[in-house]
């Protein structure tokens, strides 16, 4: 098997997993990567799909480690905040060396 095969591999065994196999939550996760803390709010406007589906992610993705919400106090109210931990911040790394030793 060539190194591009064994990384393809590596690559589809790598999302196969709970938190990763859904394109919804794999984008989450690069975006709290990318902010480090988002809102609720500010998830439900970048990812563009309902409270509720919103809410099962997170809490996929939280149970996997992979992210951690507090809610918080602000000028506007009370706002839930999100952010990547530790390992969800190594999974994203991970990632994008797959992707690139791919591509």
């Amino acid at each position: 098997m060539s190194n591009e095969e064994e990384r393809i591999k590596e690559l589809i065994q790598f999302l196969n997993n709970r938190a990763l196999n859904n394109s919804v939550r794999l984008a989450i996760l690069i975006a709290l990567y990318t902010f480090g803390q988002m809102t609720f709010s500010e998830l439900l406007e970048y990812s563009r799909i309902p409270k509720s589906s919103l809410t099962m992610h997170l809490q996929i993705l939280e149970e996997e480690g992979l992210a951690v919400s507090k809610k918080g106090f602000t000028v506007n109210g009370v706002r839930t905040f999100v952010r990547i931990t530790d390992k969800g911040k190594e999974t994203v790394k991970e990632y994008f060396k797959i992707i690139g030793d791919v591509f």
